[in-house]
């Protein structure tokens, strides 16, 4: 539109009542400047601002003209309303600055009613991933949204759109959205090897495959932020499909956003790559509807494909088109608000998990071996052999034509009878790799070089003797013979497993009431504080004293001159190691409670500053004494921690002895003025070979007196109603306690530890 005929427009809306001609050029000379729809914005206010002030709308159109791209358009009427009703209240001069300063007057207020804080909204967010997700995930704060597969990162507030409603909806998006590559296996593609020998790829980079093939790979375009803003867009296509086949009503909400988005995120620059990639993203987000330079080439037909191999394809072909003619790069805002992929975190936390599956495969494989015995015939042999002897017969064989596959076929037989964690764990692995690695088998199987490995006793001179270098090594005691077994346990050093579950949060709701009056309690344990009194100096006048020295004097006694009262600080010195039982006679509601303890514990023990540690510990025979770590002495209390604590589960046996000499080691370590061992147990120590009864009692007993002679001083909780025929044995009578009402756990176990160190 020219500027006569703008002009005229101008007049048209302002007759009957015209102002002078020589203002209006002015105005029209700003306004002319202006894109189309910003002008458009502009000049639908006339009529609503006019008749109320002419000199308010004549600065409106003046000044207004240098914000106007400022504002998003669906806000541009409230802002109007905003004007007017100041100019109403305070008059011109304050009205214009409502205008002049639209962003700090206008603007950022509405913003601060519609943020929506993470901290407001994470219980909620929380559920709605793990109802959705049907698994067990964390959200933390970043400033970019992303994952790495078990943690969802999101910002700490949303405000960019113009209601809470809307700015809540934005925040439940893009969680299902991170969700959804980890769901559609965005962290799981590998770079075919002709596309990363592509001619697009610069020369002279090195891609290696260390931790994230797909990292490299990107690394390697000659401009790898456009390569890896291509790929997430690609992803965020298959995401979308999916959401929209699967989630339809949140897709449907999220379709209502196209308006708010492209109103509050600046337009990047024309005939750019960026303005390029903004505009296949809201494709890809609301309606599919691709520009021409997308839906006219043979190449990218077909975009949007569910198969994962296809993003490498058409990133490959985008690539081309977009970076011809790139000389810089900046990312849209729209990509900065939706996110990216971190694949370097993604893929070490794939590689941790997977350790984990196959650490505890292993494990359920040797539990089996152990239980159905280690010489099993072949399959085939005896007939009264059942399904799962053969199974374990096929994963134990370590000849030299031992058969993964044949131990794969057996276990992907259904009438085989395997523990239900162990077939949930099978599907698992499946899922993951798409089979079950032979390593697995042999790993279990104890085939050297192969994982995780289990040594059979061997014998020295003696016949008691551990042989192999693997763990640690450790005496135990034989009251029979009246002298310790050499190197008879070997402790197995283990990391506990870092599984996701609401058990802690949901721990910290339930007892949030008890938990701020034992916070304010245990702040005071932080320093032992007392008044020394009689003393010459002081921060205080001792009443007792002044009142005998005055007796004194009247008596004709010299009266003494200690007056005072001084406060005395003793800094508190004590380090404690929780020795956790982990055997499979704490399932259920033990278990269960056991952990609400240590929850409880944790939070206490964090606010009073002393410094501990927590370990578990289970196993089966002298083999494998295994030692979980769940907090180290000097490690931080914190979300990891809460994790390891959801992580203790029960296990196998209950072999006591090694477990405190391991424990009692670790502690004399530590440099404190005061060191405590606590035993929490369901039971009596019980291994699955001959340590039993008076065998393991005296051995128990005999490590708690090692612990004492170094200074440790040791205790014991226990919901065992039998304990009180062996824990005097063990502990010496008033170094244990029973509790009968296994849900007075938590709050006996506080007092207990109050007690002790108070």
């Amino acid at each position: 539109m020219n500027k006569e005929a703008l002009k005229n427009r101008f007049y048209e809306l302002v007759s009957p009542a015209l102002p002078n001609e020589w203002e209006v050029d002015g105005i029209v000379d700003e306004i002319a400047e202006l894109p189309a729809s910003a002008r458009e914005l502009l000049m639908s206010q006339i009529p609503v601002i006019w008749p109320v002030s002419n000199s308010l709308c004549l600065s409106f159109l003046e000044d207004g003209s240098r914000v106007i791209e400022t504002i998003p358009a669906d806000l541009v009427p409230k802002w109007v309303r905003a004007i007017l009703r100041r100019y109403e209240q305070q008059g011109l001069a304050s009205a214009r600055g409502v205008i002049v300063d639209a962003g700090q007057v206008f603007l950022t207020p509405l913003r601060k009613r519609n943020l929506v804080r993470f901290e407001d909204v994470r219980k909620r967010l929380l559920f709605y991933l793990r109802g959705v997700s049907g698994e067990d995930f964390d959200i933390d704060l970043d400033a970019s949204p992303h994952t790495n597969t078990t943690t969802y990162f999101v910002p700490v507030s949303i405000s960019l759109l113009n209601s809470y409603q809307k700015n809540q909806l934005l925040y439940k998006f893009l969680l299902t959205l991170h969700w959804g590559f980890d769901l559609l296996g965005t962290f799981k593609i590998l770079p075919e090897s002709e596309v990363r020998g592509n001619q697009l790829i610069n020369p002279g980079t090195e891609v290696t495959d260390v931790k994230s093939p797909m990292a490299d790979f990107l690394a390697g375009f000659a401009h790898p932020e456009l390569a890896a803003d291509i790929f997430f867009l690609l992803e965020t296509g298959r995401v979308m499909r999916w959401l929209r086949a699967d989630l339809p009503g949140l897709a449907h909400e999220v379709g209502k956003l196209r308006v708010d988005l492209e109103g509050a995120l600046p337009a990047a620059d024309h005939d750019s790559s960026e303005a390029q990639l903004a505009e296949l993203g809201y494709s890809i987000l609301f309606d599919q509807k691709f520009p021409p330079w997308i839906s006219q080439d043979p190449a990218l037909q077909n975009l949007l494909s569910t198969a994962r191999a296809d993003s490498i394809t058409k990133l490959h072909e985008l690539y081309k088109i977009l970076a011809a003619a790139e000389k810089s790069y900046e990312r849209p805002p729209l990509l900065e608000l939706l996110g990216r992929h971190d694949f370097t975190k993604a893929s070490a936390e794939i590689e941790r998990k997977r350790a984990v599956m196959k650490e505890t495969f292993i494990l359920h494989l040797q539990a089996l071996r152990d239980k159905n015995g280690t010489s099993s015939p072949q399959p085939g042999g005896a007939a009264a052999q059942d399904e799962a002897d053969q199974a374990m017969a096929v994963i134990t064989e370590t000849k030299a034509d031992y058969s993964a596959p044949q131990a794969q076929q057996i276990l992907d037989n259904p009438e085989v009878d395997l523990p239900e964690e162990l077939v949930q764990l099978i599907n698992q692995i499946k899922e993951d790799l798409g089979h079950i690695p032979p390593s697995y088998f042999s790993a279990a199987a104890g085939v050297s070089g192969a994982g995780l490995t289990r040594r059979q006793a061997s014998a020295d001179g003696q016949g008691e003797e551990l042989g192999g270098q693997e763990g640690i090594l450790l005496d135990e005691w034989d009251f029979r013979r009246n002298g310790y077994r050499k190197n008879w346990c070997r402790i197995m050093e283990r990391e506990m497993p870092l599984l996701h579950s609401t058990f802690v949060d949901t721990t910290l709701e339930k007892h949030r009431g008890i938990l701020l009056k034992l916070r304010r309690q245990f702040e005071f344990m932080k320093t032992n504080e007392h008044f020394v009194r009689r003393q010459r100096e002081g921060d205080d006048i001792d009443l007792d004293a002044i009142v005998e020295a005055r007796g004194d004097q009247r008596a004709g006694i010299s009266p003494s001159s200690k007056l005072f009262v001084r406060l005395q600080r003793n800094e508190r010195d004590i380090a404690t190691i929780f020795l956790v039982d982990m055997s499979n006679s704490t399932e259920g509601w033990v278990g269960t409670v056991i952990k609400e303890a240590l929850v409880l514990l944790c939070e206490v023990m964090d606010v009073a500053g002393d410094p501990y540690g927590i370990l578990g510990f289970s196993g089966m025979r002298r083999s494998r004494c295994d030692v979980y770590r769940v907090k180290d002495i000097e490690e931080p209390y914190g979300r990891r921690i809460h994790q390891r604590i959801n992580s203790i589960l029960p296990r196998e046996y209950t072999r006591m002895g090694p477990a405190l000499r391991y424990a009692s080691d670790k502690l004399a370590q530590y440099e404190a003025r005061t060191r405590l061992l606590v035993t929490i147990t369901d039971g009596k120590p019980e291994d699955y070979d001959d340590y039993k009864g008076d065998y393991a009692v005296e051995d128990t007993r005999k490590a708690l007196l090692e612990a004492r002679g170094t200074g440790i001083h040791t205790f014991c909780i226990t919901v065992d109603r039998e304990a009180h025929d062996y824990l005097p044995q063990m502990f010496g009578r008033g170094n244990y306690i029973f509790i009968d009402e296994i849900d007075k756990l938590p709050m006996r176990m506080i007092d207990m530890y109050r007690q002790l160190t108070g």
